[in-house]
């Protein structure tokens, strides 16, 4: 197996474990020792997976789906630093909690862009529509979920 074939292996396999434990993290109780440890896990493989979407290059060009691992670099980053270095404010939580969905979103909307990439049509039209309407239906959601999570963590 070459370098290129083991990074996307390593890709795909983090971003399917990421789905699988930031849902965890979503759908537990927050504040916890065990989101911490989910979330830390999560923030982890979701680095893994940026990283490895920015060193593949199948046609040589930087393309959407690099510009998304750089926009989910900063989304995850700006959600999780102030919480590491200790930073436990209102706002701050709730920053956390918006930027980490948002990146969670954002996985969804990347795997659900790639498969449409692959499997329907490849055209980039196609893509940012997929991706554009799965981001929607999680704006939607957020919009829905955050702000009583929010309430019930922080008052």
């Amino acid at each position: 197996m070459d370098w290129e074939s083991l990074i996307a292996h390593s890709h795909v396999a983090a971003a399917v474990s990421a789905l699988v434990l930031g849902a965890v993290v979503i759908l537990r109780e927050k504040g916890t020792s065990t989101h911490r440890m989910f979330g830390g896990g999560y923030v982890v493989l979701l680095l893994a997976v940026n990283v490895a979407a920015l060193l593949l290059h199948r046609e040589a060009t930087f393309g959407v789906f690099h510009v998304l691992s750089l926009v989910s670099l900063v989304t995850v980053l700006v959600g999780v630093v102030p919480m590491v270095i200790g930073s436990r404010s209102p706002g701050t939580v709730a920053r956390h909690a918006y930027f980490m969905v948002w990146s969670y979103a954002g996985l969804v909307a990347a795997g659900v862009g790639q498969l449409g990439a692959s499997r329907i049509d490849g055209s980039p039209l196609m893509v940012f529509a997929v991706i554009g309407g799965t981001l929607a239906v999680c704006a939607g959601l957020i919009a829905w979920r955050v702000p009583p999570v929010l309430a019930k963590t922080i008052g």
